[in-house]
């Protein structure tokens, strides 16, 4: 069964109070959350450049930073079912329950997922999306953004997405949108329509 939508939970939201109130707001909804990295892959960052290990080492290292930061998220909010395969992903549309995804770095691996930090948890995001039939993602920053329309390359430039997401998204039908840190209220509603409060990402 196609997902409707994902919901990646930045990794800079962990600094921040409301990442607990996203967690209350999503736990009854049927969607999949992508966690970020956070502090957990700006340790990666600074190991990497004290110790110049390669890019496919760290990017293995990242990915487990992702792990990290799910298990994290299960923590503060102990509904929230954790799981690592397709199969178990989709049966929340059974109970009718959020799940956050915890990325295998096995699987991540290979020319379709470049090993470089072009590629962040917003990349595997679409790449998860893609696996998983989703028709929308939601990607929670920690900025807000006024505007309703903003192209891909325009939030490269401002650092708000990675470099890579336009590859992931190519020959992809799926709609990707942003949403600031305190949006989590009635978010019900506003998942049903994203185009009144959320910034649509323009190819």
């Amino acid at each position: 069964m196609p997902m409707p939508w994902m919901v990646k939970l930045g990794g800079s939201l962990g600094s921040l109070n409301v990442l607990g109130d996203w967690l209350k707001a999503l736990r009854n909804i049927p969607v999949v959350i992508v966690p970020g990295g956070g502090i957990f892959a700006d340790a990666v960052r600074s190991a990497q450049a004290q110790w110049h290990f390669d890019d496919r080492l760290a990017h293995r290292m990242a990915i487990l930073a992702m792990r990290q930061y799910a298990l994290m998220l299960s923590g503060i909010e102990s509904n929230l079912t954790l799981a690592s395969t397709e199969t178990l992903l989709n049966n929340k549309a059974q109970d009718q329950r959020a799940r956050c995804w915890l990325p295998d770095p096995d699987e991540l691996q290979g020319p379709y997922v470049e090993a470089s930090w072009r590629v962040t948890s917003d990349s595997l995001a679409v790449w998860l999306a893609q696996r998983l039939g989703a028709k929308d993602l939601l990607l929670v920053k920690s900025i807000s953004l006024l505007e309703r329309r903003k192209t891909a390359d325009a939030l490269i430039q401002d650092g708000i997405i990675d470099p890579a997401v336009p590859d992931f998204l190519e020959n992809l039908t799926l709609n990707m949108w942003l949403s600031g840190p305190d949006d989590h209220d009635q978010l019900v509603e506003k998942l049903a329509r994203p185009d009144r409060h959320f910034c649509r990402v323009e190819r």
